[in-house]
């Protein structure tokens, strides 16, 4: 097995356009366009790589920016492993203004795309680099579904969620009823709100009848432990609910071969909804960092959280929030 080089990639952007450097032809890989980035030394973590690589690459210091960890991408070659520690990183409009030259500081170009070009794969990344475009389709916050039973009725429950969710909401719908309730919940509402993403619990998916594109199905912890991965579709993405360390190496296992959305992590605080937290106050914000850094696919922090722990999710090691009573807030992009 070829050594694995350990990479720093920072995903830079500015107001949906995106930085891009362009690898020469006699490079590995060549003739396409890059993130910024590079080796992370020995003695580096990967975002103080990260930092370091993006000044000698293109001047620009993000040490006093908002560095988001993604998530890290394990790719072989053949001549060649690499593990991609991605990161996305919003700059100042001084820094943006700095960066409208076509070169960076070695010489190489390097050029702002939108980011809908981008999604649309107009410009050839190398092969590693392609579950970063999955990944920039997450928003910064998940919506999470109250159960059916909080509602009078079912029409209440889809009237409800067909009113209150976002434009373009990522949505994990659980209801908790009988599988064909929830069938019929959620084929009625996605009817109506056709330009949500759905996140569908594995039991239910499983029962729909619908031509789902952008449907994302998720594993409970129980089913992220003990399902034999080569069971699942590669024709769908995935998302998981983890607790710890073991559950982030499941996921970790299941991102080798299948793509992988993301993963609940909690419970972070205690929250109404599991009572039980409020005796041991959830795994708290450290703890969860450290468990963050060990996942390879974007963390999105789940327990008492809302809106206002965006921020402190972000210097945690996660890529955003989820929770059931995120509604209320104003959604916050980084």
């Amino acid at each position: 097995m070829s050594k694995i080089v350990n990479v720093a990639v920072a995903v830079i952007h500015f107001n949906n356009q995106y930085l891009l450097g362009f690898r020469h032809a006699s490079q590995h890989q060549g003739n396409r366009y890059e993130f910024v980035g590079g080796k992370i030394e020995p003695n580096e973590t990967p975002k103080k790589g990260l930092i370091r690589e993006v000044v000698e690459e293109i001047g620009c210091d993000l040490t006093n920016n908002f560095i988001v960890k993604m998530g890290v991408i394990r790719h072989d070659y053949g001549d060649k492993s690499v593990a991609l520690h991605i990161f996305n990183s919003k700059v100042t409009q001084t820094q943006f203004d700095n960066l409208q030259h076509s070169q960076g500081i070695e010489g190489q170009a390097i050029t702002w795309v939108s980011k809908a070009d981008l999604l649309a794969k107009k410009y050839p990344l190398p092969d590693a680099n392609v579950r970063i475009l999955d990944w920039l389709t997450l928003p910064s916050t998940i919506f999470i579904s109250q159960t059916l039973d909080e509602f009078a009725s079912q029409k209440d429950w889809i009237d409800y969620y067909a009113k209150k969710l976002p434009q373009n909401a990522h949505f994990y719908i659980r209801p908790q009823s009988e599988d064909d309730k929830s069938v019929e919940l959620i084929t009625t509402l996605l009817k109506q709100r056709n330009h949500i993403t759905p996140i569908i619990q594995y039991r239910t998916f499983i029962h729909l009848d619908l031509d789902l594109q952008n449907v994302i199905v998720h594993l409970n912890h129980h089913q992220l432990m003990t399902l034999d991965f080569s069971s699942l579709s590669k024709n769908y993405r995935y998302f998981a609910s983890c607790h710890d360390q073991y559950s982030l190496s499941k996921i970790n296992e299941l991102a080798k071969t299948h793509v992988v959305m993301g993963c609940f992590l909690s419970p972070v605080l205690a929250t109404p909804t599991h009572p039980e937290t409020f005796q041991s106050g959830g795994m708290g914000w450290q703890a969860f960092s450290e468990l963050a850094k060990l996942s390879d696919v974007p963390v999105f922090a789940l327990g008492g959280v809302g809106q206002s722990n965006l921020a402190m999710a972000w210097l945690s090691n996660a890529y955003g929030v989820a929770g059931i009573r995120l509604l209320v807030y104003k959604t916050m992009n980084f």
